[in-house]
């Protein structure tokens, strides 16, 4: 059962996504992916090996080559959460811990989805599979999602990204819109997931939004002096920091550092990505990334 407080909020976020993100069409939209559907988007030279059957003759007739048509792929779409529930993501100074802010964020999505009769499909995982849902339709199974991951117990594990990958690869049978929703953190002996074949493989099929989640006293040391004691969710190893202005400039250059780093792998890999403040609204900054992703 979800708590009351948490309902109401879930019930207002149903509304707001037919309303607001419904506009930004996941059925209608088009896949970067090309395919043989049938709108035309421009024509390409032969190549050895292409499918001749897409030949345009009349324009290879004028320009004395052989040109073939391309065409965006359209089709049902099927979006896909994919949800971090280690235990990093219990973590929280604001109202809501990042975990909640994950069931608020990934019900949004789900709520678009459905209004836009897609598939939607769900795994939430830590170092192992802790809940997955095949793609279905209809508000009904979006209600389920939320109910599952909202319901699952509290685990202390880490984070193990190329289990949860492969295993949803292997679920994956077309093209999907994949939400990441993580803080991205994990353990020193977790391999740093720009090394993983597996991810690259998943964003050359797949369309993959990666959904940045972060606390604000993990950006930002909190004011005053003195000596503050922190212990790494993932790797349980404790650190003492103090709060002097030199420590507070490299602290901020190694965070700064890390969002460059995530930034630039997501870039590279073709991915639009979103960060997330868990203690501010994220209704307006997911419209601005659907925003952007409408101009790609």
């Amino acid at each position: 059962m979800l708590p009351p407080e948490l309902s109401e909020e879930l019930y207002y976020l149903e509304l707001a996504a037919s309303r607001r993100i419904r506009s930004q069409r996941f059925g209608q939209s088009r896949s970067r992916f090309r395919g043989t559907g049938y709108e035309f988007e421009s024509h390409y030279k032969y190549e050895v090996g292409e499918d001749l059957r897409r030949v345009d003759w009349n324009v290879s007739a004028r320009m004395q080559e052989l040109y073939l048509k391309r065409h965006f792929e359209e089709k049902e779409v099927v979006v896909f959460l994919v949800v971090d529930v280690s235990r990093s993501m219990k973590f929280s100074t604001a109202k809501w811990s990042k975990r909640i802010r994950t069931v608020q964020v990934a019900a949004t999505l789900g709520f678009s989805a459905a209004s836009d009769n897609c598939h939607l499909g769900f795994l939430a995982f830590s170092d192992k599979v802790e809940a997955y849902e095949p793609p279905r339709k209809g508000q009904g199974h979006v209600w389920r999602v939320i109910d599952r991951l909202y319901n699952l117990q509290e685990t202390e594990r880490g984070t193990n990204w190329d289990l949860a990958i492969r295993f949803l690869r292997s679920r994956l049978k077309r093209m999907a819109i994949i939400f990441l929703l993580s803080d991205f953190i994990a353990g020193p002996e977790a391999k740093r997931l720009g090394e993983l074949p597996e991810f690259k493989a998943l964003a050359r099929k797949h369309d993959v939004v990666p959904i940045v989640f972060e606390d604000q006293l993990e950006t930002n040391l909190p004011t005053g002096h003195g000596l503050l004691r922190l212990r790494s969710a993932e790797s349980r190893q404790e650190l003492v920091l103090s709060l002097s202005y030199g420590q507070r400039r490299r602290f901020e250059a190694v965070i700064a550092r890390r969002k460059a780093e995530l930034r630039d792998l997501f870039f590279s890999l073709g991915m639009e990505c979103m960060f997330l403040q868990v203690g501010e609204p994220f209704m307006d900054p997911l419209m601005e990334l659907f925003e952007r992703r409408k101009k790609v």
